[in-house]
């Protein structure tokens, strides 16, 4: 299935908590409109955390032709305006997702971190890099419960060019384990290859 990530960052007269309930009550039932939508999954800032976003929306449809045929539908414009009078900043990424460490029913609980390559690295040269030489880093996160890398293959220059996610029971144990040393190391394994890091800590709102 095409995976397709949209962050979202809300205006700065919107209260976090009064920005979470409108895209969980408002925005979500406008999104569930889109048509060929597979999964749809909103992810929240956890622990009021002011960063460069608030969340992210996660949607999954059969092909990217039907994500494409979803956005621009009647129910897609709805869905964009009513983001647009609630967001002072809106990215989509369209991803292809790899699987490291499944689990048949994962926690609610993970930390996302969206990486941008260095400006010298090709797209290409970027994933062989997080796949082959990253990914073992990653692994030896003690409690990690599921690891999934997605990665923006194709298509104009984004604000990041994939997505690893990590899942752990609660967020005690996952900012506990972000904060060891196995974590440090794996964000310094990073930083030579990346030039723009965006990091989430999130609780998971599984719609569909």
């Amino acid at each position: 299935m095409q995976r397709v990530i949209i962050y979202l960052k809300r205006r700065t007269d919107l209260p976090q908590p009064r920005f979470f309930a409108w895209w969980l009550g408002q925005h979500r039932a406008l999104a569930e409109h889109l048509p060929g939508l597979r999964q749809y999954t909103i992810s929240l800032a956890a622990d009021a955390q002011d960063g460069p976003f608030d969340g992210m929306a996660e949607l999954w449809f059969d092909d990217l032709a039907a994500a494409d045929a979803a956005f621009a539908s009647p129910a897609g414009q709805a869905a964009r305006a009513d983001a647009d009078a609630h967001v002072a900043r809106r990215e989509r990424l369209k991803l292809t997702e790899h699987t490291i460490v499944d689990h048949p029913a994962p926690p609610r609980f993970k930390f996302a971190a969206g990486l941008k390559r260095r400006a010298d690295m090709s797209r290409e040269a970027f994933a062989h890099w997080w796949l082959e030489r990253h990914v073992p880093y990653v692994k030896k996160f003690p409690a990690l419960r599921k690891y999934r890398v997605s990665l923006v293959e194709s298509g104009p220059d984004t604000v990041v060019d994939g997505l690893a996610e990590v899942w752990f029971d609660d967020m005690a144990t996952l900012r506990r384990v972000t904060a060891s040393e196995v974590v440090k190391e794996a964000q310094q394994h990073s930083v030579a290859h990346t030039s723009d890091r965006i990091r989430l800590f999130l609780e998971e709102h599984r719609i569909r």
